[in-house]
């Protein structure tokens, strides 16, 4: 297993001040993916991020097999089966999720929402809506599977659900509020752009296997937008190499592919230099921010 959990890291990077005796003073902070688990440490009194893991692992068909995959990694991580941390923050990157406008925030509204737009399960889901600055709400199931789970692992702390989208979408607006924001996981790719008064003009996720399905589904948007793939600003985010495939692809037909930067309001160590890549992790580091 220790073999397992070496084979399937992206980065792993920490701070020369992460303590693993303080671990009461620091927040957890957990992207779950279908095919990831991405993982952030936060001294929010020194405001300093001390430690980014990701972890990939075989797609999960079903709740079980995630929690498989979790537990495997857990079991044998330095730090993640502690159980006494100040708070455990979890970021769902999960796609049963959608947006909702801002007016319209009833658990009613985002389970139908949730019904059109992915597999929910009334019974084994539970919904969540959270507002965003950005004129619309955004509406998301964990399964309450998942959620048992996580609280028995961490039985001694408060644990709170956020969903990917919040942060992302709040530290690539602040980036640039006229560009295309696309976040590129293993297989999914969310397309977020705004309008000049921040609020949403396009937001989608999208599934693709290939660089050319990548770049099919960011052209789709282009189009839809009626934008220049010569013109428009396009910004990657992600947990994806700087030499992957998909930014090449998408780099021979739109001209202005930039990359995402770290956000400069937390603190990062010397170790943070090399990696990981500086768009990876954006909506941990922003959750981090959300729940200082």
């Amino acid at each position: 297993m220790e073999d397992l959990l070496f084979e399937s890291v992206r980065y792993s990077v920490h701070s020369d001040s992460f303590d693993v005796a303080q671990l009461a003073d620091y927040s957890l902070h957990l992207r779950i993916h279908q095919s990831c688990l991405a993982i952030g440490v936060y001294d929010a009194e020194n405001n300093e991020c001390l430690a980014l893991e990701s972890y990939i692992y075989d797609p999960a068909l079903n709740t079980t097999a995630l929690i498989v995959n979790l537990h495997n990694i857990v079991q044998k991580h330095s730090f993640l089966n502690a159980a006494f941390w100040k708070n455990v923050h979890i970021i769902s990157a999960l796609p049963t999720f959608a947006y909702l406008p801002s007016g319209i925030s009833d658990n009613e509204a985002g389970e139908n929402a949730l019904t059109l737009t992915s597999k929910f399960n009334k019974k084994k889901d539970r919904v969540y809506n959270h507002s965003t600055p950005f004129d619309a709400n955004i509406t998301f199931a964990v399964p309450i599977e998942l959620e048992e789970w996580l609280k028995e692992m961490y039985s001694n702390s408060e644990i709170t659900y956020n969903h990917s989208s919040e942060s992302f979408m709040i530290e690539a607006i602040e980036k640039d509020n006229n560009a295309i924001h696309c976040y590129i996981d293993s297989n999914t790719l969310q397309v977020i752009k705004c309008k000049e008064d921040n609020s949403i003009e396009f937001a989608n996720t999208f599934k693709y296997k290939t660089p050319q399905d990548l770049l099919y589904f960011v052209l789709f948007v282009i189009d839809e937008l009626k934008l220049s793939a010569k013109d428009v600003p396009l910004y990657i985010w992600g947990e994806i190499k700087n030499d992957d495939e998909s930014i090449k692809t998408l780099r021979q037909f739109i001209s202005k592919v930039h990359l995402g930067t770290r956000p400069s309001d937390v603190r990062f160590a010397y170790q943070f230099d090399q990696e990981p890549e500086e768009y990876s992790a954006v909506d941990i580091i922003g959750n981090m921010k959300l729940n200082r």
